[in-house]
């Protein structure tokens, strides 16, 4: 049985396949705007840094509150924002008005939606479905999630270079308020009510239960290897394919390879899933991401290091959903949002750090030893952990894996 015949799920799926579409035609059509505009990288740099840093700063309140209100409706909430922020910015660059200021403030707006956004949409997807169901319904998600970083930048450069970069956002208005419409007409079963601690309280709540268990932070150090490990490839990765691949041409294949690995990973995950050792599996796959550092370092060819970080996507987008499993099915409902915040939090905070360090480090050691440096930080991490026992054991509740005997 899929996932799909559920009219929740379908409505929620749906829903956040379009505001992902939204979502990946947003950076590109202001990367096009604000470049023509003002031929500046940092202008450019400005107004990215205040969505990620609004997004990052308010990412543990963000998850506070997703514990707290239904999820449904912060959703709902932080898509009309998003909404309204991203046609503020279209109307502006329609009119000609390209002012760094104004675009920053709109971004940081955005960003803070998707703060309370993020925490919310998984803990809500166990309420759509039944356990039996879970795991494949958390790789239709990322289905959704990978096709739309393949499909929505070409759209988005499509609209911008034939009607203008404030046209191709006006997509993502139409897709926020569909899913804005579709989290409205969903129906699930409210969590139970449950006491109003202070906010800290709630807060080192969620702490605990992420310091107690330890397969969860143990795995995190090798995701937050792996989103440092991205940075340098996309900050020195460029450089060296431009320089020695080939140019521009052969770092878009390198991307256009990651893409379609990506979305293969996910496609990969609704088909198999491990019953044991599951992280074990989860981690062999996040290695691989690995694999297109020695070759860009030995010039290998374009095709073959987009067939590399094909492979490394594949692997993190196949992680993913048993990621994902295992998280909704160990750590208890109603600190679900909360741990999953500080999930969030390491990983996408690190990207400014890395970003920053990465062309630094090569210029210091040289762009080979950062490579192979880069490469360490997501292999050594995903083989270590997989030395403690708990890694090893951990499975899904049989609940996640069968549907239940009818009495």
């Amino acid at each position: 049985m899929t996932p799909l015949r559920d009219p929740r799920f379908r409505l929620l799926w749906a829903g956040q396949t379009l505001s992902g579409i939204g979502d990946s035609v947003i950076p590109i059509s202001l990367t096009l705007a604000i470049i023509k505009a003002t031929h500046s990288a940092t202008q450019l740099g400005v107004v990215l840094a205040a969505e990620t840093i609004a997004q990052v700063s308010l990412m543990l309140p963000g998850g506070v509150w997703a514990d707290r209100l239904p999820r449904q409706r912060i959703m709902l909430v932080t898509d009309l924002v998003r909404a309204v922020a991203v046609l503020v910015m279209g109307l502006e660059l329609i009119s000609g008005t390209v002012d760094i200021a104004h675009l920053a403030v709109l971004a940081a707006c955005s960003g803070a939606a998707s703060a309370f956004f993020l925490p919310s949409v998984t803990g809500l997807v166990p309420a759509t479905v039944d356990a039996a169901l879970l795991p494949k319904a958390n790789a239709l998600m990322a289905i959704s999630s990978r096709g739309s970083l393949l499909f929505g930048p070409a759209i988005a450069t499509t609209v911008a270079v034939t009607m203008g970069p404030g046209w191709s956002l006006m997509l993502p208005v139409v897709t926020f308020s569909l899913s804005a419409l579709s989290l409205a007409l969903l129906r699930v079963t409210p969590p139970p009510a449950r006491p109003q601690e202070r906010f800290v309280t709630q807060l080192a709540e969620g702490w605990g239960h992420l310091r107690r268990n330890r397969w969860y932070w143990t795995n995190l150090i090798g995701h937050c290897g792996w989103n440092l490990a991205r940075c340098v490839l996309f900050t020195v990765g460029p450089l060296v394919a431009v320089q020695s691949l080939g140019g521009e041409v052969a770092w878009g294949t390198i991307v256009q390879g990651g893409a379609i690995g990506a979305l293969t990973g996910a496609l990969i995950a609704l088909r198999f899933r491990p019953r044991r050792r599951v992280l074990v599996v989860a981690n062999l796959a996040l290695a691989l991401g690995a694999l297109p550092f020695p070759l860009l370092v030995a010039h290998a060819p374009p095709l073959l290091i987009a067939a590399a970080w094909g492979l490394g996507t594949g692997g993190l987008a196949f992680m993913s959903p048993l990621w994902e499993t295992a998280v909704q099915r160990h750590i208890p409902e109603e600190a679900l949002s909360r741990v999953i915040a500080y999930d969030w939090l390491l990983s996408l905070g690190l990207n400014p750090l890395g970003m920053g360090l990465a062309g630094l480090l090569s210029v210091a050691v040289g762009i080979g030893p950062t490579m192979y440096g880069a490469a360490a930080v997501i292999v050594i991490p995903c083989l270590a952990v997989l030395l403690l026992p708990d890694i090893r054991r951990l499975g899904l509740p049989q609940a996640a894996l069968h549907p239940p005997t009818p009495p």
